[in-house]
């Protein structure tokens, strides 16, 4: 499963079995062993093959059956930015996220009218 899956996302996003090898510092006959799976990539290798696609290790393992649509870079750098904060610092983030959502909703009910 791991092995299509990774060949299929690599070919979706126009790169090169080099490519992704270079990235990982791999060889490119390695990463095309784990492609056709004549080689099982370490846990290590098959965590930071998930972070350079921006897909869940479940997605690449299988057990996760839709790929997840891609954060643009904008909603990546908001979400590691997120991740920083204190549980306090996060509540207040969702709290004022959920407002800003609710109070939009009604602006755009009430355009609507």
């Amino acid at each position: 499963m791991v092995a299509s899956r990774i060949a299929e996302i690599r070919q979706r996003k126009g790169l090169t079995q080099a490519d992704v090898a270079s990235h990982l510092k791999l060889t490119r006959q390695t990463y095309s062993a784990y492609e056709t799976s004549k080689r099982q990539m370490s846990f290590e290798t098959l965590c930071m093959l998930a972070d350079f696609y921006e897909v869940s290790a479940d997605y690449l393992l299988g057990r996760q059956e839709v790929m997840p649509s891609y954060l643009d870079e904008d909603e990546r750098n908001v979400i590691a930015q997120y991740r920083l904060l204190s549980e306090h610092a996060k509540d207040t983030v969702k709290n004022t996220l959920f407002f800003e959502v609710s109070r939009t909703s009604k602006e755009i009910k009430k355009s609507a009218m």
